[in-house]
């Protein structure tokens, strides 16, 4: 059993769900605090989106935690926004009984920077939607406008995506190599992101790069299928779900050799600098030239899509569920909530003034 706590907002996404089953138990709130209405009949309170709030609570909780990005690369972030994930990301790590992340890298980035046990967090993997098995053409529609042959990098322009290292590689085989290589990017743009378009007029690549936008996820699958790659140049990744949407639907990848995109891909993946458009260009080019390689990384990369089952999913987060429920205790829980009070804020505060970056002029926008 259980209750569904929802906002008026989650409506639209709610109602994309082929399954009517949240209404079941649902509960619509104004605000987060109203949960604490509900806690005699709750055994557990789970939060799957980076924050536990309200916290801390007088029963088990859990709350997922996909990574810890502003740690690593705090010029994507404003000052603001660093001070309030410092607050809130700590503050919930500190006060759940569980936290679960979706790779190893998260998992020890976690216990590095938010010096909490390992033992505490569960690594729970995402899984695709069974879509990018299928090998319907559901967007075709859009075919017409697509080159014959191209690369993919479906993406929104947050910084950390590094587009740049994509364009310039392109680049570098148009002037120094003769070659030309399509690229569709799909994705938004950003307050203070990468310029695409921009970059795309300054560095003449206008001809062999299409920016469709958005796209539904049987237009994804459809552009998976249809490309001769997926290239995947980001700085930084907690899990990078795109490398098994990849991989499921037989397209070949290649990635930034960083954070959890190794572990994510293995040895189904080619990997490269993501600080070397050369690297990346070189590599682009012996992929596409050599169709053994590319039918190798889709035979091994649709094996290792597998790996990422819906039914691991669900039995990291049961074991998540357990294993807070008996490691609660009534006396961490006032702890807790002293802790909260008298303590973390000022410890926030220490860190914002003396280990955050200060605030200076350009400072950039929050990142995805």
């Amino acid at each position: 059993e259980y209750l569904f706590f929802y906002f008026e907002h989650n409506v639209p996404e709610l109602e994309k769900l082929t399954s009517d089953r949240w209404r079941e138990n649902a509960v619509l709130l104004k605000c987060q605090r109203e949960v604490r209405k509900y806690l005699d009949a709750i055994d557990l309170y789970f939060c799957p989106f980076s924050t536990l709030y309200p916290r801390p609570l007088p029963i088990p909780t859990v709350y997922t935690l996909p990574d810890i990005q502003e740690v690593f690369y705090p010029e994507f972030f404003t000052y603001s926004n660093r001070v309030a994930r410092a607050y809130h990301f700590a503050g919930s790590s500190l006060m759940a009984d569980r936290v679960i992340t979706h790779s190893d890298f998260s998992r020890k980035s976690l216990v590095r920077f938010h010096r909490i046990s390992a033992d505490k967090i569960i690594v729970a993997p995402h899984c695709v939607d069974k879509r990018f098995y299928l090998s319907e053409d559901d967007g075709a529609h859009f075919a017409k406008k697509l080159p014959d042959n191209f690369i993919l990098y479906p993406a929104n322009r947050w910084l950390h995506k590094n587009h740049d290292l994509l364009l310039k590689a392109i680049l570098w085989l148009k002037e120094e190599k003769k070659v030309l290589v399509n690229v569709v990017f799909t994705g938004f743009d950003q307050e203070n992101g990468y310029p695409l378009e921009k970059k795309v007029e300054e560095y003449d690549l206008r001809k062999q790069v299409y920016t469709p936008g958005y796209v539904s996820d049987d237009e994804l699958s459809f552009l998976y299928r249809h490309a001769d790659a997926l290239v995947f140049p980001s700085l930084f990744e907690g899990f990078g779900l795109p490398l098994v949407e990849a991989m499921a639907a037989g397209c070949p990848v290649l990635a930034a050799n960083t954070t959890s995109l190794p572990e994510i891909g293995g040895n189904s993946v080619c990997f490269f600098d993501p600080g070397s458009h050369e690297e990346l260009g070189t590599l682009i080019a012996e992929v596409l030239n050599n169709e053994d390689l590319r039918n190798d990384l889709r035979r091994k990369g649709f094996a290792r899509a597998e790996k990422f089952s819906p039914q691991v999913v669900a039995e990291k987060h049961l074991q998540a569920f357990s294993e807070a429920r008996s490691s609660f205790s009534r006396s961490r829980y006032l702890w807790n909530r002293y802790y909260y009070k008298y303590i973390h804020i000022g410890r926030t505060i220490i860190k914002a003034m003396f280990l955050l970056p200060l605030r200076r002029k350009g400072d950039v926008g929050d990142v995805g």
